[in-house]
């Protein structure tokens, strides 16, 4: 039975060493939501998204996906369980992290024929879909060198949601393009978000999180300092960090 929660992050704990990068962090994602995440460089951001998508292991705390426990209190579900939730999320690195050698189309087709099992022929009508959503149906049979960044970022979130996660994360998906290549890319996050995917957001696109998002959490030293209604979070900040950090942004 799906969850009317999709996230659930309950006083995420992560430790490297020299520090606590994730002091104490709590949230709840609901279902066709959109959660956008901002604060400074080295303030946590990427660590919440790393740790949903078991690229880190957290040092305490809970996080449910769909209603599935990934980690409770710091122990870590099953491996045959792991790989069930990892199927959940879908992950859109700054990078692309297309895969050179593949076409668009089979950068598209491979992870659902390796990681979902998904049959070629089904995997290829799926990648057709989904690219030509994006607006590349044209560009199949060429190669990521091939492409403008933004184009390949539209590949790698056609290659995200042809696996049907439950949640999309996104981490700092512009930070690699050029200005001019930011807006297509964002146009198509606020597509999804129209169309009620359940997304979480890195971001330092302050008018996108602003006018895209359900809500905004503000992170600084690995923990929530503000948090709330997108237009107020950015616009008005509570907080003097918030003000602080937003100030470039609103003048």
């Amino acid at each position: 039975m799906e969850s009317d929660i999709v996230v659930s992050v309950k006083n995420l704990k992560k430790n490297f060493g020299r520090g606590d990068i994730l002091k104490d962090i709590s949230f709840d994602l609901p279902r066709g939501k959109t959660l956008s995440i901002i604060g400074p460089s080295g303030s946590g951001k990427s660590t919440i998204l790393r740790s949903l998508c078991q690229l880190t292991h957290v040092t305490g705390g809970t996080i449910e996906i769909d209603g599935e426990p990934l980690v409770k209190d710091g122990l870590y579900s099953s491996k045959s369980q792991l790989r069930k939730i990892g199927l959940k999320v879908g992950l859109v690195f700054q990078n692309f992290n297309l895969f050179p050698h593949y076409s668009v189309l089979q950068n598209v087709v491979e992870p659902q024929v390796r990681v979902k099992k998904t049959p070629r022929k089904q995997a290829e009508r799926n990648a057709r879909e989904w690219l030509g959503r994006m607006n590349l149906a044209s560009l199949e049979n060429g190669y990521p060198q091939q492409l403008s960044g933004g184009q390949q970022q539209r590949v790698a979130i056609a290659r995200a949601l042809a696996l049907n996660p439950q949640v999309l994360v996104f981490d700092e998906p512009t930070s690699a393009l050029d200005p001019e290549l930011t807006g297509e890319v964002l146009k198509v996050i606020k597509d999804l978000a129209a169309q009620k995917m359940t997304m979480i957001v890195v971001t330092h696109e302050m008018a996108f999180a602003r006018d895209t998002s359900d809500e905004v959490i503000f992170i600084d030293g690995g923990v929530i300092v503000e948090r709330g209604e997108p237009k107020q979070v950015i616009d008005n900040p509570k907080t003097e960090r918030a003000r602080a950090f937003l100030q470039r942004f609103n003048g």
